[in-house]
């Protein structure tokens, strides 16, 4: 948007499909459809097996899972395509970590090179792009001192989702602090595109109408500036000669290949397919840096039963309510704990609250139950009953912490040496563990969800992490799905310890830049999509 828009002559590549038509009229239309089936037929993501991703948790691990790792939608659009558009900004501790709370043994914590005093305006002009809803005077007193705002949000709170309500007056019963979330939703009409329904089908899918629009919104703004768009077109190497790119290698849908002369070079493929693509055009490393110090936020589930009433909380967007206090490195309790797991402190991040699982879902997951006790009867008259009852999904209140990854050189991505892909190239191998920070973080953090499903009236009320188990090495296929992945191109000063400058400018190439979550220094303890699309446009005004 900000080259095209500053007058150069720029061509969009994109991997994926294009859904969308009309993406220059107020309203594109789409192909998308709230319908469960397309998440599992790989309908917007990589095929597993044409593309499968490896995992391990060390290079040590002698049986490594190749299938879908983090995957995210491959399409026009890309993540922000199917994400619940949930839209905090980051704190001013995460952009100054280093100096503000200091390091932590093992971890190569660093400050970005800018503050959020710095990034404000483009969290501002992102938020005002996509249309973000909100409401200043709930924050909490907390959260607007680390994330300080100059005005309102764009849009009101759209209608609050019982579950997030029966969940936040729960906090308030034992101390905590709820709030409307911020996201790119529409509340009412905005920018020609409708207000939401409230589906139910946010997370995971796209939206039939655009009442969330996302990363379609800066390439729609680049398209009318002039830009060109071609789909299906996935850059597998990147051409350069010294210190310059030249230009891009590029694979049709075919297999046929062309190159693309470019006076500059900009990434944004996601962190897992960007430090793939440096890999395979071999750009200079002088000193291993790419790849490393990835991050994904440490997860952990909360879920309440409640026998005596139905939630219905897979209406709606997702949920509709956050709280932020585990966040804070000073949250009652927190620094002692730290302390005596041998760390000067942790934090967690924030907690989202109130969704649930779809019908589908739900149905998977009494036939996996029934499975144990009549193998060959998946449906029947005890499905049928437990599908009336609906305990796992109109009678769950579901809650998801987002742990603060912290960002270790260990944790990387490089090409694995074993695995191709249809097209016969090297796929991503992930190698991930959590350090002792996040199980630290977890372990503190972990019983406040149960306290917050009891205090709700909750039943039944358990919590356990994202990865069913704490303990590593983790069992084949339980691999980390957050969605969320920051790291392995890092921004900084010096060249030894990150591939980009202050810019997301290559340190060995004076014309490559990359403009997604690789860059992130730190991954922080909220949703990283607002924080990515503001670093890119903060970062683009100086590259012109």
């Amino acid at each position: 948007m900000v080259l095209a828009e500053g007058g150069h002559d720029v061509t969009i590549l994109e991997k994926g499909r294009n859904y969308f038509s009309e993406l220059v009229s107020a309203r594109p239309g789409t192909v998308f459809s709230n319908d469960e089936l397309k998440s599992d037929r790989n309908f917007a993501e990589a095929d597993p097996i044409a593309e499968p991703r490896v995992f391990r948790t060390s290079p040590s691990d002698a049986h490594p899972f190749v299938g879908s790792v983090q995957a995210l939608p491959q399409t026009v659009g890309g993540g922000a395509v199917h994400w619940d558009a949930k839209t905090p900004r980051y704190w001013d501790i995460d952009f100054k970590k280093l100096s503000l709370l200091g390091p932590i043994t093992g971890a190569a914590i660093e400050d970005w090179p800018f503050s959020y005093d710095e990034i404000a305006p483009a969290y501002s002009e992102i938020e005002t792009l996509i249309g973000v809803q909100g409401d200043v005077a709930a924050l909490p007193e907390l959260t607007l001192s680390h994330a300080p705002r100059s005005g309102s949000f764009p849009m009101p709170p759209g209608p609050a989702q019982y579950s997030s309500l029966v969940v936040a007056k729960g906090c308030e019963r034992i101390g905590l602090h709820p709030f409307p979330a911020a996201m790119a939703i529409n509340s009412r009409a905005y920018d020609g595109r409708p207000v939401c329904n409230n589906c139910g089908f946010c997370s995971d899918y796209g939206c039939p109408i655009v009442a969330r629009i996302g990363a379609l919104a800066p390439l729609r703004r680049a398209l009318l500036a002039g830009a060109e768009l071609s789909d299906r077109s996935w850059v597998v190497s990147i051409e350069w000669s010294g210190r310059r790119a030249t230009g891009v290698s590029v694979m049709d849908e075919s297999g046929r290949r062309h190159s693309l002369s470019a006076d500059l070079v900009v990434v944004g493929a996601n962190p897992i397919e960007t430090v793939r693509l440096a890999l395979l055009s071999r750009l200079p490393d002088p000193h291993g840096a790419t790849g490393r110090h990835l991050m994904f936020h440490w997860f952990t589930d909360g879920s309440g039963i409640f026998f005596d009433e139905r939630l219905h909380a897979y209406r709606g967007r997702d949920h509709t309510h956050d709280i932020d206090d585990f966040a804070d490195p000073d949250f009652p309790g927190a620094r002692k704990a730290a302390n005596a797991a041998g760390l000067p402190y942790f934090r967690a991040g924030k907690v989202e609250m109130g969704g649930s699982d779809r019908p589908l879902g739900e149905a998977q997951e009494y036939q996996q139950i029934l499975s144990y006790v009549e193998p060959h009867k998946p449906f029947g008259t005890a499905f049928k009953q437990l599908m009336r009852a609906s305990l796992l999904r109109d009678r769950l209140l579901g809650l998801v912490l987002m742990g603060e990854d912290l960002p270790y050189p260990t944790n990387l991505v490089d090409l694995d040496p074993v695995h191709r892909d249809f097209r016969g190239l090297p796929v991503p191998r992930v190698t991930y563990s959590p350090g002792r920070y996040e199980l630290a973080a977890q372990a503190f953090y972990m019983p406040w969800l149960t306290k917050m499903l009891d205090a709700a009236g909750a039943q039944v009320s358990i919590a356990v992490p994202q990865q069913s188990s704490s303990r590593f090495p983790i069992s084949a296929g339980n691999v980390p799905q957050t969605d969320h992945m920051m790291g392995g191109m890092r921004m900084g000063t010096d060249p030894a310890t990150s591939v980009t400058d202050a810019t997301g400018r290559h340190h060995q190439l004076d014309n490559v830049f990359i403009a997604d979550g690789s860059v992130f220094p730190s991954s922080g303890g909220h949703n990283p999509t607002l924080t990515i699309m503001a670093t890119a446009l903060h970062n683009a005004r100086q590259w012109l």
